[in-house]
């Protein structure tokens, strides 16, 4: 089963945009002022790290991934 950072075990989709790179769940992502801008931070990361590199890195479930590796799995 997948866990939230914040609310734990779910079935609910998860991305890597909680403290350090955790795991959360859109609710409670949007659950407070702080929870979205910690989500903003870590989207913004990965967005400069696309610029910084020129290789497209997205958030899932799994992580932070090349988009090439998630479209040749």
């Amino acid at each position: 089963m997948k866990t939230c950072y914040y609310c734990g075990p779910t079935e609910k989709e998860l991305r890597p945009y909680g403290p350090g790179g955790s795991n959360t769940c859109y609710p409670c992502m949007k659950e407070s002022p702080e929870r979205e801008q910690q989500a903003i931070g870590a989207f913004g990361a990965l967005i400069q790290l696309t610029d910084i590199t020129g290789v497209t890195v997205i958030g899932t479930e799994k992580g932070p991934i090349i988009l090439d590796e998630l479209i040749n799995e």
